[in-house]
């Protein structure tokens, strides 16, 4: 009988590491399992998409005033290449105004008139580069203060013709609120009223005695 408790016994302790065992394989198992359903939960669920500005907020593209006449704060001497067509006059970027107009004239042509015309007109050219190979003339100036640039170069449209891209300071806006009043000053001399209570400088011979 003893011998039989003792096999049972020892057959009971080398069951024990099993159970152990076991028990661990299948802890193991069903995390792994729940991780997976995890995993796959999350692949299934569509990632979020970056957010996009509204479409006020969103960089637009350069705007054309409606009317094609040149605007009135364009530099009042500023030559204009003859028989240029205006393609385009945007609206006021900031401080900077941009035209563009086309002419069907040689580049030559038109770097000739813009350096004669500009000097002749007080635009002092601070900088200007031409390049042959690619029909393209920059020139950079200004004028009382004023930058401005004007740039040659073929058309995107027509190759045979020139786009004369014009941009330019605005003029700054003076506000008259913050101007001192102007004041009118009398430069004829006081008026009858004060040449009647004016004391007479010749008194007469009767005044004198008194």
């Amino acid at each position: 009988m003893r011998s039989l408790f003792l096999w049972r016994l020892t057959l009971l302790r080398k069951l024990d590491p099993l159970n152990n065992q076991t028990v661990n394989r299948a802890a193991i198992f069903i995390i792994a399992a729940a991780f997976m359903i995890v995993l796959a939960s999350c692949k299934a669920t569509p990632a979020s998409a970056p957010f996009a500005p509204p479409p006020e907020m969103m960089a637009k593209g350069p705007t054309d005033e409606p009317s094609k006449e040149l605007p009135k704060d364009l530099f009042p001497s500023m030559p204009i290449y003859p028989g240029a067509k205006v393609e385009h006059i945007r609206k006021p970027k900031g401080a900077m105004r941009e035209i563009l107009l086309s002419s069907d004239s040689t580049m030559q042509q038109m770097v000739g008139y813009y350096k004669e015309e500009l000097k002749k007109n007080d635009f002092h050219i601070t900088s200007s580069l031409i390049m042959p190979a690619r029909r393209t003339w920059s020139c950079d100036f200004h004028y009382n203060g004023r930058p401005g640039s004007i740039m040659l170069y073929p058309s995107d449209q027509d190759k045979t013709k020139m786009t004369i891209d014009l941009i330019y300071e605005l003029p700054a806006h003076v506000d008259e609120s913050l101007m001192e009043p102007k004041e009118d000053f009398d430069i004829e001399g006081p008026g009858e009223m004060a040449q009647q209570q004016a004391p007479n400088s010749n008194p007469s011979e009767k005044e004198k005695r008194n």
